[in-house]
């Protein structure tokens, strides 16, 4: 039986290619808070933060067992998927490979250690292609929102390592149509901006790489009183010395990736009392 629960998009589960009906979208909250965790438990205050932030209803915990008791009812038909209660604690018991969001981190994983571009490029679209959305669409609480940043994050790494890979073998016209759009939807973004000069060199349109960098040197002066970094000046070093389609891209310099689920750093304030078992 093929079971998958997916939160890169709406957040439901799928059963031999039919949704299990998860009811509201409190109750999805609950799945969504719970599938981050994956087989890790939550505590109680933790849950009742997700769900409602600090304004939880008069019994949460009352609440919590009634949805998670439709979602038991819900979830039925998915073999290897488990709600379970613990004292204290609720857990989401399936395997890692079942939940996408778990699926696309194993693969990013995989493809940031690969050193072949070619297979590096083939795990990147594996992963990528996950996502059907923004995360957890259509529900919003404080934590939600958070997390929700910081996958997006992830997913952005993920496009700038796909790209640089493809740059390094000189695929440049499988994604040059694409960074036209990552750049327009990331305008200062210097790391997306030096990619596009590249592959725009790469396939021969040279003035318009040139006039991308322009454009980002006057954006960043104009908005932000600053100038370009070093990874744009080194793509506009790289169009002046070297011929169209053998540009090899700068190794991009990444940051810690912190996993998403030690994110965001959970509020505190007024908490929920905990249940009384």
């Amino acid at each position: 039986m093929g079971v998958e629960v997916r939160l890169l998009g709406a957040v439901d589960v799928v059963v031999d290619g039919v949704p299990a009906n998860l009811g509201h979208a409190r109750q999805r909250c609950v799945l969504a808070a719970l599938a981050v965790e994956a087989n890790d438990p939550v505590n109680y205050d933790k849950l009742v933060f997700r769900v409602w932030g600090v304004t939880p209803p008069r019994r949460p915990l009352a609440a919590l067992y009634s949805y998670l008791h439709r979602l038991r009812q819900a979830l039925a038909g998915a073999e290897g998927v488990e709600l379970v209660r613990r004292s204290g604690f609720y857990q989401l018991v399936v395997d890692p490979e079942v939940v996408d969001l778990h699926r696309f981190q194993r693969l990013s994983r995989a493809a940031r250690r690969e050193p072949d571009d070619a297979r590096r490029i083939e795990l990147h679209e594996q992963a990528l292609a996950l996502w059907r959305g923004e995360p957890f669409a259509g529900l919003t609480t404080a934590w939600l929102d958070v997390t929700r940043v910081a996958l997006v994050q992830h997913r952005h790494l993920a496009e700038v390592e796909h790209v640089d890979a493809a740059l390094r073998l000189g695929r440049c016209h499988e994604v040059v149509a694409g960074l036209i759009g990552r750049a327009a939807a990331h305008p200062f973004d210097e790391c997306v901006t030096a990619q596009l000069m590249t592959a725009l060199h790469g396939v021969g349109r040279t003035a318009e790489a040139f006039a991308a960098y322009r454009r980002m040197c006057r954006r960043l002066a104009e908005e932000l009183g600053t100038g370009p970094g070093e990874a744009l000046r080194a793509a506009h070093r790289r169009l002046l010395q070297t011929p169209a389609a053998t540009v090899t891209p700068a190794p991009v310099r990444r940051g810690v990736v912190t996993p998403v689920t030690r994110l965001p750093v959970e509020v505190t304030t007024s908490p929920a009392p905990g249940p009384r078992w």
